[in-house]
């Protein structure tokens, strides 16, 4: 891209930025890295409109990676609830608490080799050890944990890939960092006229290369993130970056784009030669139907049974007992029930309802049977297993998945 398609793109940014939480009113300010860290990760998969208020929510409850390191992962599926996708919550977590850790370990690195640099302004330095940027106060004393400011170093923590570090290297310490996320895929198939994504494999590059003299056999992805790069090669890299994401949100959509409004157009090939709806190429989608039932077991003094593990969904957090299986299937107690419970414990079976969901591939359609025990709750037989107090359910169970199948119950 030349550097008048350059100098177009930040002026319309400079024009058309949304307000968002997350974005000063400044565009050329430097960003607090841990709020570039978790509103990008929020946005991964979601909507801007669906993430302002988690990320505001969020922000008052975690305000910093230090408050955030002391929660449990309840409590951060609790603000997580609704996003979906809740690796992204629990390696969130993770992260915050192997910072802070790694920040006050005395023995975490060799003190010999860590280096400070002074910031005048804010009577603040960093300091490097390890794999770990600590952001210390030299007032106090203290130290408080905060995040890396190399792309090795982001990438080698939980749930920080290629895109997450990019944007963090960005937005927050304005290096010359790329990043490729969906939105710059679009407007890269349709600037260049690329007819695959980047996951394509057996792709040869032809006259795709940003550069002359570029190998043929390079990967797809390669091609996409060589683009990213060359927009990143400037001083302005970060607003290129904002910009072209901002640019796909509101002008490049995936469909109907205003390409009488985008400053690129005079440069766009798809546009150009009238032929935007091409690109970029459709996905391929494999959707998988699964019909399942969702057990909801209630005891005598009110209390419903959790479980961690062993399940198709959620397997690394506590849900309701779910199992695969046909339509319509038989009435009574379910063999799969009697892993958790007594058959000679309980006082009725009953189906009280349905709901759909989506969980990545699966379109899920869920039959909810509701099991009360005629006696208390049992002591659980291990860490897997939780008896949750019904008043206590709705804000136990993080996931909408859980949330649908407990709604007939709650709406007696």
């Amino acid at each position: 891209m030349d550097s008048n398609s350059l100098k177009r793109l930040r002026e319309w940014f400079k024009k058309n930025a949304a307000e968002l939480p997350w974005r000063p009113a400044d565009l050329d300010a430097p960003r607090d890295p841990y709020a570039v860290w978790i509103s990008e990760t929020m946005l991964q998969q979601t909507q801007v409109s669906t993430v302002r208020d988690y990320f505001v929510r969020w922000m008052k409850r975690f305000p910093d990676i230090e408050t955030l390191a002391k929660a449990n992962e309840e409590e951060v599926f609790k603000y997580w609830q609704g996003l979906g996708y809740y690796s992204r919550a629990r390696n969130i977590l993770k992260t915050a608490k192997q910072l802070v850790s790694d920040c006050h370990d005395p023995c975490k690195g060799s003190r010999n080799d860590m280096r400070g640099e002074r910031n005048k302004t804010a009577s603040e330095f960093y300091c490097r050890a390890d794999a770990v940027m600590h952001l210390c106060n030299d007032k106090r004393g203290e130290r408080k944990a905060a995040l890396p400011s190399t792309r090795r170093e982001l990438e080698a923590l939980p749930g920080i890939g290629a895109y997450t570090a990019g944007a963090i290297l960005s937005l927050a310490y304005h290096q010359r960092e790329a990043i490729l996320d969906g939105n710059l895929v679009r407007i890269f198939s349709r600037l260049h006229t690329l007819n695959f994504l980047p996951t394509d494999k057996n792709v040869h590059r032809g006259c795709h290369a940003p550069c002359e003299g570029a190998r043929n056999d390079i990967s797809a992805s390669e091609i996409y993130w060589d683009y990213a790069r060359e927009i990143a090669d400037s001083p302005k890299a970060y607003m290129h970056n904002e910009a072209l994401m901002e640019l796909g949100r509101t002008i490049c959509r995936v469909k109907n784009p205003d390409c009488s409004n985008c400053p690129l157009r005079s440069s766009c090939r798809a546009a150009l030669e009238n032929r935007t709806a091409e690109f970029p190429p459709s996905k391929k989608h494999t959707q998988k139907d699964w019909h399942g039932t969702v057990l909801v077991i209630e005891s005598a003094d009110r209390k419903i049974l959790a479980v961690h593990g062993g399940q198709k969904f959620f397997k690394n957090q506590f849900t309701l007992p779910h199992f695969e299986s046909p339509r319509n299937a038989s009435a009574g107690l379910p063999a799969q029930a009697e892993h958790y419970i007594d058959a000679d414990k309980v006082k009725s079976v009953e189906n009280i309802g349905k709901f759909r969901h989506s969980i990545t591939v699966h379109k899920m359609e869920c039959d909810v049977l509701h099991i009360q025990l005629n006696g208390k709750a049992p002591a659980p037989t291990s860490s897997e297993i939780k008896w949750v107090r019904r008043g206590q359910a709705l804000d136990f169970f993080a996931s909408s998945f859980c949330l649908k199948a407990l709604k007939p119950l709650f709406n007696r």
